[in-house]
């Protein structure tokens, strides 16, 4: 293959950072490559939060003008290009794959989330109702037709697979983010500060929002309120309800900011809070998990411990993770029947009582909180780095 005459289409909805960072890594490798979005990081932001024609216009666009404008530039195309199709647009890898093998183009289902989960685990569609077949059978199509698919973890690839059906190729390749954009020293903070939790990013329907209001009351109720501060800046379905939810605790609450401001932002915190619900869990990984972990941060993960989530942060001995889910011999086979693990089966106090336990362990225990902030700054410099991810898109895209 020569890379210089290989045309590589990068697709997606929003421009995200992660989605640059895709630019960056296989123009590094010398491809000829193209992003295509069609809503901006901000515009998306300031929209979604909207609840009038804002709101309704950013849908339309998102699932009608998008996957239009998408579709267009692959008929216009070269027939030897490559286009890597996001699924924010849950149809999108299946409509390109239809209608561009027709002329010999190679299409990369990058599953960032799984649909129809997604929507039953947001309570909007039941499982194995009429809706989620029909959108099931286009995963389906997409697993098995596109020229490979691309997961975030194990865990992810095998539930959709043991749902949806084998994939003609596969590969996990984490999300990970641009190192170079961090600084390159981690910020030490004086031990007689106060520990700054942080969350920052999306608060949605896959997130355990009640965990974390649950933690935050408690905490302010317990012997430790005084060395303990929290800080979110939030966006998503679960916003405004946790704003409503601690209006009467002394925490910090803004809007997302924009990567560069929320980037020089953290360097003030020492743990950054991340959650999925059980359902969550089964199909997404939080991308802000590795902005955190290289800014510095200490990861406090609440989420079941046989998820990718999970994995990611004890792998690196980057954090801590509570487990939300009381299935220990969680099916490693989705089953229809099998759709308890939803919501959290603990108790918030099972939940909660073991977070707090540890914050006041690493309240008289600083120099072991550095440790793992330590940790979680290099493991991820050295595991998720720029070359070691293009080397995995390198070969995954030369075996298609």
């Amino acid at each position: 293959m020569q890379k210089k005459n290989k045309k590589i289409y990068i697709t997606s909805n929003v421009s995200i950072d992660y989605f640059f960072f895709l630019c960056k890594i296989l123009k590094g490798l010398g491809y000829d490559v193209k992003p295509i979005y069609l809503i901006s990081e901000s515009t998306y932001r300031v929209s979604s939060k909207s609840f009038n024609f804002k709101k309704l216009y950013l849908r339309i666009q998102m699932y009608f003008f998008y996957p239009i404008y998408i579709l267009i530039l692959g008929l216009l195309s070269d027939k030897s290009s490559i286009f890597i199709v996001s699924s924010n647009t849950f149809f999108a890898p299946f409509l390109m794959n239809i209608i561009l093998k027709l002329k010999g183009n190679k299409i990369i289902h990058m599953l960032y989330d799984l649909y129809p989960d997604a929507i039953e685990v947001a309570g909007l569609i039941n499982p194995n109702s009429f809706i989620s077949k029909k959108i099931g059978l286009l995963t389906s199509y997409s697993l098995k037709e596109c020229s490979g698919t691309i997961f975030l973890g194990d865990y992810l690839r095998r539930h959709a697979e043991s749902r949806w059906g084998k994939c003609r190729q596969s590969e996990v390749i984490d999300i990970s983010t641009d190192l170079t954009l961090f600084d390159d020293q981690i910020s030490r903070h004086s031990s007689n500060e106060v520990i700054k939790l942080h969350y920052g990013g999306q608060l949605g329907n896959l997130h355990d929002a009640n965990s974390i209001i649950s933690l935050v009351k408690s905490l302010y109720s317990s012997d430790i309120s005084e060395n303990i501060e929290f800080n979110f800046t939030i966006s998503g379905s679960k916003a405004d309800y946790l704003r409503k939810a601690l209006v009467n605790y002394p925490i910090k609450i803004f809007s997302t900011m924009k990567s560069l401001e929320w980037r020089n932002y953290i360097k003030n915190f020492d743990i950054g809070i991340v959650s999925l619900t059980p359902g969550g869990a089964t199909v997404c990984l939080p991308s802000k998990t590795y902005a955190m972990m290289a800014g510095g941060l200490a990861i406090l993960a609440i989420t079941p411990k046989w998820s990718d989530l999970a994995t990611l942060i004890t792998k690196n001995q980057a954090g801590w993770v509570f487990d939300n889910s009381g299935n220990e011999d969680f099916p490693k086979e989705y089953s229809k029947n099998n759709t308890h693990y939803y919501e959290p089966t603990k108790s918030n106090k099972e939940i909660v009582s073991p977070i707090i336990d540890k914050l006041r362990f690493l309240i008289k225990n600083r120099e072991y909180l550095f440790q793992i902030r330590e940790n979680s700054f290099k493991n991820i410099r050295k595991n998720y780095n720029e070359y070691s991810l293009s080397r995995k898109w390198e070969r995954f895209i030369e075996k298609i």
